[in-house]
This record gives C-alpha cells, structure tokens and sequence, in this order.
C-alpha cells in the first residue's frame, strides 16, 4: 500500500517507489488521500481470466493500472465506482470487480482508490465462476434483506393506521430509512440515477445513513414516553436530535464526510444514552422496563464490540463482511423494536377491548335502570287490570285540563258512568268473572275514544271517562 496525501501522483510515479506491506485490503477511514495498492495476482489453475473482486459497493472511484506496451506510457487503466454506471462496468454487478487476463505465472497491477465514503477496500482475486457465485449470494441476501424488512414495514403501517400509536409511525418512518439506506449502500440505485447526476449517489447514501440515526432517536423518544423517565433525559434525547439539521447542513454544502463523522460520534453517544435511560425509566409499562433494559444493554454492547474491532486487526474481516453485517443489524434491530411494539399493542388491544367490555356492560346497567324507572313509572300511573289510567294520574291530567280549559275559555266535558248491577256479576260469577267484564267494558270503550280523551277506571265505583 502507498498513501498519495496530495493526490498528484501518476502510475509512474508509484510504479518506481517502494510500497508498505498490506496485503490485499485497506482500511482508513475517512481520509483525503488517495490509496494506492500493488497487487500479485497469481495465474488460475485452468485458463487465465480472473476476476478481482472488490468491496465495498460504495467506493466512488476505482482505477486499474497494468502494464500494456501498446498503451500511452505503457499503463492501461480502467476505472469503477459508484460514480460509474452499470453500463459502464465490465460486469454489471453491485460489486465493483475488474477482469484480467493472466497469462504468466504471476502478474502485477495496480489500484488506485479516491472516495468521498470510508476508504475501506478489500481485493480478492477469483474464478470468473467464484465471482458470480458470490454476486447471486449478495443477490439473495438482498432480496432477503428487502422483503423482511419490507415485511416489516408493512405491519407497523398497518399497526399505525389501525392504532394510531405514535411510536409504530416512527418506527415505520425507520424501516423505510434503513431499507433506502441498506439499498442505496450495497449499489443497487447506482443505475437509477442519471449519469449528471452522479453526486446524488453519495447524497442519497449520506443522508440515509444520518436519517437511520435520526429515526432511531425519535422512535427511540417516543418509546420511552410512556415509561415516565426523568425530564432532563428526554431534553438529552432533543439536544442529540439537533445533530440531525447540521449533518444536512454538511451534506448540503458538500461536506459528506463530515456529516457521516458527526453521525457516527452520534450514534455511538445515542446508543450508551438509551442504555442509561433504560435504566431510569419510573412507570412499568408493557413491554417491561427490565425487557428495554435488556435489550438496549445488549445491543449497546454488540455495536460497541464492533466499534472497537473496526479500530483494531479485526477491521479487515468485519469489512469483508460488509452487507452480511449489515442486514444482521437492520434485521435484529427491526424485529426486537417490532416485538417490542407488538407487546404495547397487544397492551393497548387488550385494555381497549376491556374498556368495551365496561362499557358494554354500563350500557347494559343504564338501560335495564331505564327500563326499571319506566316500568315503575307506568305502574304508577296504570291500573295493572284494565289498564286505564288510575286515579292518581287522572288527577293529575284532569287538573291541566281544567286550567287550560279556564285560561282559553274553552268547554270541558266531563262524563261519569256506573256499571249496572255489578256487584251481581261478582256475587254471582265471582270476581274473576268481573274482572274480565271491567276489561272487555274497558277496551270497548278506549276503541270509541280519541287519541287526546283521558279515561279513568275506578273498579270500587264505576268507570269514569273525560273528554276534552
């Protein structure tokens, strides 16, 4: 490996200096420099293409350099990158690879890297039929990664839209960030954007990138809400949200890396902050608070263990497992934030179907009160055998009869009849017999009056009507 730190310098100049021992892979950040690599590629066992495979995806500018006596200065040079589109690329792949022909036992060529992104590069030299054997499995990783998390997103959408809780919208707002992010970082819109507008590759992946933290913190908010933490926990978690609009600030000025920096120093105080909030959480709420504690504990923990890798010989091998560690995350992530979610709303199902229930059953309570009050009103009111109005009511309506009648100067008809020989009826036939004679006399009569006649019964004395 060479470092360029001006960036000037040509393939021959770099082909006569001396280059640190490095292997095949580089990793350095974010950088200014251009990187230089020298590679021996040795011959295959059968013919003599080889393919040198190259991560990561979104490498802005790839250069290969070999020795061709027929080319100016003697260097022919092919490029690749992110900045490049499919249509360019000597194998339409999302991984940026170069075919060579090797036709001595051992050949060298060289790489030269300037990127705008994390200058992260890893070389393998391959059969033509191990590279598309690894291509198909990115391929599937893929669209495993995109359909689960499709998937997901899916059922916050319905969750939200059948709940309207807050948290599962963000939540949402997340999967479709990161799914964006996951898509745009493994190369997959590269052919989607126009060749003039190439600079939107490197926007669309930083601002995705910062949007994943950024959604992460106000899920993350709203999720904590419910639990009752400290107020001065919750102004940390909208101090940290403030880093959102200067990353769109850097983007928007042409500053990408330091956007992406300020993300990663944000992320990194988020996750540790959520620990210490799960922590200090005062109201137990479903899911809880010792799940939350769990979760962020571990998690917090994990990413960390992969900070400190990635600053250590480890970084080689964990950026060579680039979209495998990627789609680990989004998926662990999702799916414990998705059962999270599903245990609040199972909570909030539950406590609304108990709120019908009550309901349901004061409801119930009210109506069968209504329908007692009736019923003993209309028993106050009624005679239980003919059904007539007892002398009670009747008194009571013959009273505002007769005021209407005095106030209008109207007449009022009273009429006032006995029935014959009664008393007969029940010595003779029993009372049952004049019971069924009240009521026949009765019904005979409320079929010959008028919606607004009042008719009394009175059993001991006789029947009285009065009609207005």
């Amino acid at each position: 490996m060479l470092e360029d730190a001006t960036g000037t310098l040509s393939i021959t100049d770099v082909s006569g200096r001396e280059f640190e021992p490095a292997g095949a892979k580089l990793f350095k950040g974010f950088t200014n420099s251009v990187y230089w690599l020298r590679l021996q590629v040795r011959a295959p066992a059968k013919g003599s293409e080889v393919v040198l495979f190259i991560r990561q995806p979104y490498l802005n500018e790839v250069r290969l350099y070999e020795a061709d006596v027929g080319a100016p200065r003697n260097w022919k040079a092919r490029v690749t990158g992110n900045h490049y589109p499919y249509s360019e690329r000597e194998r339409p792949k999302s991984t940026l690879s170069f075919i060579v022909d090797v036709t001595t036992p051992e050949a060298t060529y060289y790489l030269r890297l300037k990127t705008n992104t994390v200058s992260q590069l890893s070389v393998e030299a391959l059969t033509p039929v191990e590279a598309e054997r690894i291509d198909n499995q990115f391929d599937m990783l893929e669209v495993f990664f995109v359909t689960s998390m499709l998937a997901l997103l899916l059922w916050a959408l319905y969750s939200y839209f059948l709940f309207r809780l807050p948290a599962v919208g963000l939540f949402a707002v997340h999967q479709a960030t990161y799914i964006l992010y996951g898509v745009g970082i493994t190369g997959y819109l590269a052919p989607l954007i126009p060749d003039s507008f190439l600079v939107l590759t490197d926007c669309t992946a930083a601002i995705t990138y910062c949007g994943v933290g950024f959604t992460t913190l106000l899920f993350c908010r709203e999720l904590f809400k419910p639990y009752d933490p400290p107020p001065l926990m919750m102004r940390g978690l909208n101090v940290l949200l403030l880093g959102f609009p200067v990353q769109l600030v850097a983007i928007g000025l042409d500053h990408i890396p330091i956007a992406v920096i300020i993300n990663v120093i944000l992320v990194r105080i988020s996750w540790w902050y959520f620990v210490i909030m799960a922590f200090s959480l005062r109201r137990e709420q479903s899911p809880s608070r010792r799940l939350l504690q769990v979760f962020f504990s571990a998690i917090t923990m994990i990413f960390s263990t992969f900070w400190i890798a990635n600053h250590t010989g480890l970084a080689v091998a964990i950026s060579n497992l680039g979209r495998e560690l990627l789609i680990v995350n989004g998926l662990i992530i999702g799916c414990l934030f998705a059962m999270m979610l599903h245990a609040r709303t199972r909570q909030l199902q539950r406590e609304a179907q108990q709120s019908t229930l009550e309901l349901n059953l004061s409801k119930q309570k009210l109506e069968l009160e209504l329908s007692l009050r009736m019923q003993a009103e209309k028993q106050a009111r009624i005679d239980h055998l003919t059904g007539l109005l007892n002398r009670r009511h009747f008194v009571e309506l013959a009273e505002r009869e007769l005021s209407r009648s005095t106030r209008y100067k109207r007449p009022l008809t009273l009429l006032m009849f006995d029935i014959d020989h009664f008393k007969a009826i029940n010595d003779t036939w029993g009372h049952n017999v004049g019971d069924a004679v009240l009521q026949k006399i009765a019904l005979l009569i409320s079929n010959l009056l008028r919606d607004v006649d009042i008719f009394w019964a009175y059993r001991r004395r006789g029947v009285r009507c009065h009609s207005p």
